[in-house]
């Protein structure tokens, strides 16, 4: 059976979080790797609907762009979007992954460029330490 950690493991190949900006928080934000995956959600941006949309389709696992979590939480009450996701996501037996800049500083970009049919398309700013 196929876990978090196997998935997380072979996005890591093609973007390895060391290529993550400093300010980032990409990687595993809720749950345990060690959880079988039944499903998977692709999201920009994690949200309440996001995690709705996930448990209805039996998907535990939801791989996003954008980390839902970048700074520690103090307290988990509910109170702020981000609480309740994380919240409901536990509640449902649900993992999120985020793969952030790591993921931006990998060719990637460069390949739906192209299937997007873009011209002249240059780095904004290289990563000097792979160089």
């Amino acid at each position: 059976m196929v876990t978090v950690k196997d998935i997380i493991d072979h996005i890591e190949q093609v973007a390895p979080p060391a290529l993550q900006e400093s300010y980032d928080n990409a990687g595993i934000q809720v749950g345990e790797l060690s959880t079988p995956v039944t499903g998977v959600l692709l999201c920009l941006d994690v949200t309440e609907e996001i995690v709705d949309e996930a448990i209805a389709l039996g998907a535990n696992l939801i791989i996003s762009h954008h980390p839902l979590l970048f700074k520690g939480l103090k307290r988990i009450t509910g109170r702020s979007y981000i609480e309740r996701v994380v919240m409901k996501a536990l509640r449902g037996g649900i993992a999120i992954y985020a793969a952030h800049t790591n993921l931006d500083a990998t060719l990637v970009n460069r390949h739906w460029a192209g299937m997007l049919g873009l011209v002249d398309v240059e780095i904004l700013q290289p990563v000097t330490s792979m160089l």
